[in-house]
C-alpha cells in the first residue's frame, strides 16, 4: 500500500465528515489555524502529506475521532488499482471499476496499451 492511497483516503474521509456538518472548507482552514489551500489540497486527489498533529486537530474540529479518517488497508486495496509504468517505475492509481474493466479488456484482446506520462513509452501495466 502506498502512502499516496492513504492520504487520498484520509482526504475523502474529512471531506464527507465536514458536508455532514455542514462546515466549508474555509470555516475548516479557520478553526484548525490552517491555511485554505491546505484543507483544499489535503481534500482533493492533489497528493497532500501532513502530520498526525494535523490529523488529530483536523479530527478535534470535525468532532470525529481519529480513528473515524483512517482507513484499514482492506479498505484501501478494494478502492484502487495502479497503472505501473516498468520503464520509468512511475505509477498512478485509479479507481477499481475503471481498473477492472482495463484488466478485462486487456486480458481479452491483449492490446490494450497505456502511454506513461512520465517517460512517454507504452509500458504501463494494471496492477491491484
Amino acid at each position: 500500500m502506498n502512502d499516496y492511497l492513504v492520504y487520498q483516503e484520509i482526504g475523502k474521509r474529512i471531506k464527507k465528515e465536514r458536508k455532514k456538518k455542514g462546515i466549508t472548507q474555509e470555516q475548516l482552514a479557520n478553526l484548525t489555524s490552517y491555511s485554505l489551500s491546505f484543507i483544499a489540497n489535503i481534500e482533493s486527489n492533489t497528493y497532500q502529506s501532513f502530520s498526525m498533529q494535523t490529523l488529530y486537530n483536523i479530527a478535534n474540529a470535525l468532532d470525529v475521532s481519529v480513528h473515524d479518517l483512517i482507513p484499514d488497508k482492506k479498505e484501501i486495496e478494494l478502492e484502487y488499482y495502479e497503472l505501473y509504468c516498468d520503464n520509468c517505475d512511475y505509477f498512478v492509481s485509479i479507481p477499481k471499476e475503471l481498473g477492472k474493466l482495463s484488466k478485462y479488456i486487456e486480458d481479452m484482446t491483449n492490446t490494450l496499451h497505456f502511454t506513461c506520462p512520465n517517460c512517454d513509452k507504452k509500458r504501463m501495466q494494471i496492477k491491484k
